[in-house]
């Protein structure tokens, strides 16, 4: 099962989460999304996303991953 990758940088909000969300309905059961956003917005958007739905949050941007969210969808 491979990643999906979603390369949002230089996108607003609601585009990265909108976009996010579109691709988790379309995954596998814990399947690996990763999100590439520059939005800030999306640094509170996703873990709250992510919460909602109850998906695991894996990564958060830092310094060796700026930008980088990774998702894995639940069942």
């Amino acid at each position: 099962m491979d990643t999906i990758v979603l390369d949002c940088k230089g996108l607003k909000c609601p585009e990265p989460l909108t976009l996010l969300r579109n691709a988790i309905r379309k995954a596998e059961d814990g399947q690996i999304v990763e999100l590439l956003s520059d939005d800030p917005v999306s640094l509170r958007d996703v873990p709250a996303f992510c919460k909602f739905m109850k998906h695991d949050l894996l990564r958060m941007p830092d310094d060796q991953h700026p930008n980088s969210f990774l998702v894995k969808k639940k069942a």
